[in-house]
């Protein structure tokens, strides 16, 4: 029968664990509710005065770090006397991941950082008194073990400025240190960061896209700013209803888009710019026939397709009755240059009211589509940034009636906009 009592060489062991763990400050924060009933909760929470409650929630936040610090050091403990493996047969990790419902990743970095707090004795402190939280004494843990020599000379200054630094901010006066404390190591971490870096597409059955990826600070940051500056609020309007997710999704569109419109110097083995190709037939373009459309293979909306031939290259293929191609015209523009000059000069962006996206991102659109029967000039079409030209299609109005949503294109009106 396994003892009881742990043997002796444990109990000489003096780490901080052995000290702290059952000494684990009681914080002073007065509880919102004794009984675990939501209702209840909930009730006594919404008796409580602003000062109480929010004096509450900042005591509560502090008791919680604590206790995922105490937690850290009684894992520590556990694997100390060996529970885990002599008892379980498993890891440590392996056991957090049975009886606390872990994922690897959580139960591995657990184990790691109690490891690490038996050399931290001054973080510790200020750790169970509820003033560093958990996610910095993480980051000062995973600091102590890439450079254990060094890091007791300079743990009394991490354990004063993770009190007031939030993570984040603590993560980068840790990388500063680093690169001063073993600046080689440094080097190699962020050759480390640059090899790492990926990107995957994929299409599923039903044709969505799907992108996952590993980025290094520079291309993070390049992306990041491209973005964001795409979905800068000043251009949109009030009325727009995609998510936050949804808008960057269409940005890095927008932007790839502006590439395959403006390269001038990449070919395909074709001799021609990078494109998209779509097929359609005739009688599905026009709505002839039921029937969607496919782009990469994917089903599409016919109004996606209209959408996109708006300003596009056309090239008429007739088939035989077995599929093949008996006759292939000469590819047309359905925007010619100069009228797209035209455009430019006299909408100067997008049309939309309110909307001040550039030339530069803008769509030649027909008010009535070609495909209709509608004249490829000047008086039939606008300049739309891509996110109103989606929704213009999707609105599926009258010429008349979308005119009303523009504002005037005439040069005078537009003294404001920047020349394109």
């Amino acid at each position: 029968m396994r003892s009881q009592n742990p043997p002796d060489r444990r109990a000489k062991d003096s780490n901080i664990a052995d000290r702290l763990v059952g000494g684990f400050p009681q914080l002073a924060s007065e509880p919102v509710a004794t009984n675990s009933n939501m209702n209840t909760i909930l009730r006594d929470t919404s008796a409580l005065s602003d000062d109480v409650l929010e004096k509450a929630t900042i005591e509560l936040r502090a008791t919680i770090s604590a206790a995922q610090t105490r937690f850290a050091l009684q894992v520590r403990e556990l694997e100390h006397r060996d529970i885990p493996s002599v008892v379980h047969g498993l890891t440590t990790a392996g056991w957090l991941r049975h009886h606390c419902n872990m994922d690897s990743a959580e139960a591995s970095g657990v184990t790691k950082t109690g490891r690490a707090l038996t050399h931290m004795p001054t973080i510790v402190e200020q750790a169970l008194g509820g003033n560093i939280s958990y996610r910095s004494v993480s980051l000062l843990a995973q600091a102590r073990d890439r450079n254990p020599g060094p890091f007791p000379h300079h743990e009394a200054v991490f354990s004063d400025v993770a009190t007031r630094l939030t993570p984040h901010n603590l993560r980068r006066v840790i990388s500063h240190w680093e690169q001063q404390v073993n600046h080689q190591q440094a080097s190699r971490d962020i050759e480390h960061i640059n090899r790492l870096r990926s990107l995957y597409l994929a299409q599923t059955y039903d044709g969505v896209g799907e992108i996952r990826g590993t980025l290094n600070p520079e291309l993070f940051h390049t992306i990041t700013t491209a973005i964001q500056a795409h979905t800068n609020p000043t251009w949109g309007d009030h009325d727009d209803q995609r998510s936050p997710t949804q808008k960057r999704a269409d940005a890095l569109g927008d932007i790839c888009r502006f590439f395959l419109d403006h390269n001038t110097e990449l070919k395909t083995s074709g001799g021609e710019k990078p494109h998209i190709t779509i097929t359609i037939d005739h009688n599905t373009f026009t709505g002839a026939r039921q029937q969607l459309a496919e782009l990469g293979g994917a089903p599409v909306n016919l109004e996606t397709i209209k959408q996109i031939a708006c300003d596009a290259s056309v090239t008429r293929i007739v088939l035989d009755a077995k599929s093949l191609p008996i006759d292939v015209g000469r590819k047309t523009r359905t925007i010619p240059p100069g009228l797209r000059r035209a455009l430019e000069h006299r909408d100067r962006g997008c049309v939309w009211k309110g909307c001040t996206a550039p030339v530069s991102w803008c769509d030649a659109h027909h008010l009535t589509h070609w495909a209709n029967g509608g004249p490829t000039n000047l008086e039939n079409t606008v300049l739309l940034c891509r996110k109103h030209h989606t929704r213009t299609h999707r609105l599926d109005l009258t010429p008349d009636n979308l005119r009303k949503l523009f504002r005037n294109t005439a040069p005078s009106a537009n003294t404001d906009r920047a020349p394109p």
